[in-house]
């Protein structure tokens, strides 16, 4: 007989992350887990640490990098359990927040969705969840006043006690089988970032809530497989964002959005230009940035829109 709970974990490249990630998995107290890892062809040594499991964790090696939504699909294909944790592999969670994400949904039936609340690896919290995206704010972000007014991007929260909100983050989240399926699982036209900002406005559409539970936490430790091949993933971000407004603001807007894109990306140049010469100690970072910066004005993005 099936667990009644899976959970997918995403690894690409997440060295220690992984196994430290899979450890909490299967020390999760009061549950029995199905922990599937699905691997986007990772080229260090982090399945390594997966031998020492045996037949307690499924690897599902997909050959290529599928992305975020598409191999957290694949894990769900393989999987038979009411209820699917979908998480990335520098997720550690503490040894009661699955056991707690699974009670609300059993006591909830009007739930489809919850996420736990997340720190930074120095205890900080992090804003896990949020409101769906208004138009007003994405231009506000296109002359980067998000970085003032950081609730800007997507409305960013971190409520002190269980809340109805539009979006979960998609480092960590537990969910019915059956919504995943009403709603065709995520969306694997956003190959990486704003897929949880996706997923969490279709499941409200589809009629269920989405909730932030603080009694459940973890750390996410944030970024680790992103920073490995920055450049390309904030394109690739910036590709995902472009499809996402497009979706679910329509094309109209989608376009004068693209109409700004010019701005923004000049703003961040100058900006990191700035990090570069002043702060030798992130040189890596702000050239990767600026390489980006310059690909996304001289050739767009990828996708364009749905």
């Amino acid at each position: 007989m099936p667990e009644r709970v899976t959970a997918i974990v995403v690894n690409w490249n997440a060295g220690k992350h992984l196994a430290q990630c899979v450890t909490a998995l299967i020390n999760q107290r009061g549950i029995d887990l199905d922990v599937v890892v699905v691997d986007n062809a990772s080229s260090d040594n982090s399945l390594e640490a997966l031998k020492t499991y045996g037949d307690r964790v499924r690897l599902i090696q997909t050959g290529e990098n599928l992305g975020f939504g598409r191999a957290v699909n694949r894990g769900v294909a393989v999987s038979h359990s009411a209820i699917v944790v979908a998480m990335n592999p520098d997720v550690v969670l503490q040894p009661d927040a699955v056991n707690t994400m699974v009670d609300f949904l059993d006591t909830h039936a009007n739930v489809g969705m919850v996420g736990p609340k997340l720190k930074d690896a120095d205890g900080q919290v992090l804003a896990s969840c949020g409101e769906a995206p208004r138009l007003r704010d994405e231009i506000c972000r296109k002359f980067l006043l998000h970085l003032i007014f950081p609730l800007l991007k997507f409305r960013r929260r971190s409520p002190s006690k269980p809340e109805a909100v539009a979006w979960v983050t998609g480092a960590c989240f537990a969910v019915r089988r059956r919504v995943l399926d009403a709603v065709n699982g995520l969306d694997e036209a956003i190959f990486m970032y704003y897929e949880d900002v996706d997923l969490g406005l279709s499941i409200n559409r589809s009629g269920w809530q989405v909730m932030y539970l603080p009694h459940a936490e973890g750390i996410h430790i944030g970024g680790e497989s992103s920073k490995q091949a920055l450049t390309r993933m904030l394109v690739v971000s910036e590709a995902s964002y472009a499809y996402f407004i497009a979706k679910h603001l329509g094309q109209w807007a989608a376009r004068l959005l693209r109409f700004l894109r010019p701005i923004e990306m000049t703003l961040r140049a100058l900006l990191w230009g700035s990090v570069f010469l002043l702060a030798h100690n992130r040189r890596k970072e702000a050239r990767a940035r600026l390489r980006a910066y310059w690909f996304i004005l001289t050739h767009g993005t990828v996708e364009e829109g749905p």
